[in-house]
């Protein structure tokens, strides 16, 4: 979150998981390259995720931290990017990675 700033859109923070989860555009991050040791979960438009409710913005369960009406999708190119950078800096450099999103 940190390093997409204010370009950031809406996050969803589920505490028990420990996990950040950013809404983009269905399909866009179809072609992404992300290795599992990442432990980066790409869902499609098929799964189910479940949506806390607008005015949940602290909880110990599922809430927001950037809300959806506020900030809308993140633009899923600038995710990747700074996906990208973290994993090189955090694993090393990804061995035949495709380009997506670049």
């Amino acid at each position: 979150m940190a390093r997409l700033g204010r370009e950031s859109g809406a996050v969803i923070r589920d505490p028990y998981g420990h996990r950040l989860t950013w809404l983009v555009p269905p399909g866009t991050t179809n072609g992404w390259v992300v290795p599992e040791i990442t432990c980066v979960q790409l869902l499609s438009a098929t799964q189910h995720l479940t949506i806390p409710p607008g005015w949940c913005t602290r909880s110990a369960f599922a809430h927001w931290v950037r809300g959806w009406a506020e900030y809308g999708l993140t633009d899923a190119r600038l995710l990747y990017v700074v996906l990208d950078a973290v994993i090189r800096v955090e694993h090393g450099p990804r061995d035949g990675a495709s380009g997506a999103g670049r």
